[in-house]
């Protein structure tokens, strides 16, 4: 019992000394107008509207064809997202 007990602690106290994950990668972001996302959707170049406000928020208004993914749910379902295209959070 006393050998368990050391182990745990000695691999408690390994994971505690690993390297720290790398972080965040770098994502290209621009801050955009109102009157740039609109030449935006003039110009038909693929884009993608993310509104990232609650559900209720959403319902009561939003961008035609945007998606609803809420800010506190959008790091787990970013593979909903398409690559393709200018993707822009509001």
């Amino acid at each position: 019992m006393k050998r368990l007990v050391t182990t745990l602690l000695l691999a408690s106290a390994m994971a505690w000394a690993a390297p720290a994950p790398a972080g965040n990668p770098e994502v290209p972001e621009k801050f955009i107008s109102v009157d740039e996302a609109k030449a935006l959707l003039d110009s038909r170049r693929p884009i993608t509207f993310i509104d990232v406000r609650e559900e209720a928020q959403y319902d009561d208004r939003h961008i035609k064809d945007a998606i609803n993914i809420p800010l506190g749910t959008l790091p787990a379902r970013l593979d909903e997202i398409s690559r393709t295209g200018f993707i822009v959070l509001y």
